[in-house]
């Protein structure tokens, strides 16, 4: 049987078609799987930082205004004259449950302290400051004045100073700007009925 060559390929071609179109798929590999990317983990480049510790911060001493001395008229009662060579201890006492404990003078207060306390002065010096820490054992406010007495008797002062009642502790001061006057000078502190619980003597050197 004679089969024409025009019948022949387009049927071959046609077969080949089919048969391609007719392979298998191939199956799809588990290395796919494995090889998926994992999900990126966050990560950062600032260095941790520890929590920082809570600051507690213990309540500081009460602490009065700064009172400054006026030159004032009256004098204290009882004002005694200077001596010559004083002893510049001061002399402290307690009335009605208030104590002080000290009576400092000095050019300057910082951070309720008394800076460089001395007990002589130049005539150049801005302030005199007297540096008062007294204990109130009374359940009363008690109240303090301050006096700077002069080397002819010359009164600056009368300065008020408020105690509360029951403070262990109690830091405050008054100044003067008016201790110009060469010779020896005093701090007086009296209670409210006038009697003396604190004293301390200083000196203003003569100018240049």
């Amino acid at each position: 049987m004679n089969i024409e060559p025009k019948i022949v390929i387009p049927f071959l071609v046609a077969l080949l078609v089919t048969s391609a179109c007719t392979r298998a798929k191939p199956e799809k590999s588990d290395a796919i799987d494995r090889a998926k990317p994992t999900p990126a983990l966050l990560t950062s480049t600032v260095p941790a930082v520890a929590p920082k510790a809570i600051e507690v911060n213990e309540p500081e001493p009460p602490i009065a205004d700064v009172a400054e001395a006026q030159p004032v008229e009256e004098k204290p009662a009882e004002v005694k004259p200077i001596d010559t060579q004083p002893s510049f201890e001061p002399e402290l006492a307690s009335v009605d449950g208030l104590i002080i404990e000290r009576l400092i003078t000095a050019p300057e207060v910082e951070r309720r302290e008394p800076v460089a306390a001395s007990s002589l002065f130049g005539a150049h010096d801005a302030r005199v400051y007297a540096f008062v820490e007294v204990r109130n054992e009374s359940e009363e406010d008690k109240t303090l004045r301050v006096h700077f007495i002069g080397p002819e008797g010359q009164v600056s002062g009368g300065i008020e100073l408020r105690i509360p009642a029951a403070t262990p502790r109690w830091r405050t001061w008054a100044y003067t700007r008016n201790a110009t006057k060469p010779g020896f000078w005093r701090v007086e502190i009296r209670s409210q009925d006038g009697t003396l619980v604190g004293a301390l003597p200083f000196e203003v050197e003569h100018g240049c």
